[in-house]
């Protein structure tokens, strides 16, 4: 559409196990997954959290132009306790290894891809409040480039917003009984005079 690309995220949770782990497996695995990442260690910061019924680590560092964002959490129930893996990553502006990074967490955490739950966004900018009719354009271009159809929208002069779906793109969900599996968003920000669009998959997975 135009935009200057300004950053790309992609985010991936799963359920790791069914049981309650102590803080040393918690420890073991987040390393494991750590030795595969292979961030530079000077940049890494762990934090865990331990209090009987939560044991919980979460790890941020960097790789290149990668910021990673890593947590695993296991939780103690009535019966047994749940395990879970949850990964953030953002990338600047290299939005064309958004598919290479997906394989890097699922080499990472190494469970099957179909219990892995993604979400992307992929962030620009145009300098300058974009009028109406320039917004409608770019939204159009965008969602025409994949063959998306328009499901629902919110469009006003603060803030457009529209849900879509596209058969070229993967997985969906469920919205007022509707397959949506595109997310794109348009604002103008006074503060930096520049005017942002989002697009994420299967929505946006942060405010704008």
């Amino acid at each position: 559409t135009g935009a200057e690309v300004m950053e790309s995220t992609i985010s991936c949770w799963t359920k790791l196990n069914s049981r309650f782990l102590d803080i040393e497996q918690v420890e073991a695995k987040m390393e494991e997954m750590l030795d595969r990442l292979d961030p530079d260690e000077a940049t890494v910061v762990k934090n865990a959290e331990s209090d009987g019924q939560l044991n919980k680590i979460v790890v941020y560092g960097f790789k290149g132009n990668r910021t990673y964002s890593i947590a695993i959490e296991s939780v103690k129930q009535e019966v047994a306790g749940e395990t879970y893996i949850v990964m953030d990553v953002s990338m600047d502006r290299s939005y064309r290894e958004l598919a290479a990074e997906r394989q890097n967490i699922i080499d990472a955490i190494r469970r099957p891809e179909s219990s892995m739950n993604f979400s992307s966004c992929i962030i620009g900018t145009y300098k300058g409040r974009m009028d109406e009719k320039d917004a409608d354009k770019k939204s159009r271009i965008a969602l025409q480039s994949i063959n998306a159809r328009k499901v629902e929208s919110i469009e006003n002069e603060e803030l457009r917003s529209i849900s879509a779906f596209s058969s070229s793109v993967g997985g969906y969900v469920i919205s007022d009984e509707a397959r949506v599996n595109v997310q794109l968003a348009m604002r103008y920000s006074s503060y930096d005079d520049k005017t942002y669009i989002w697009i994420g998959t299967p929505l946006i997975p942060m405010g704008y």
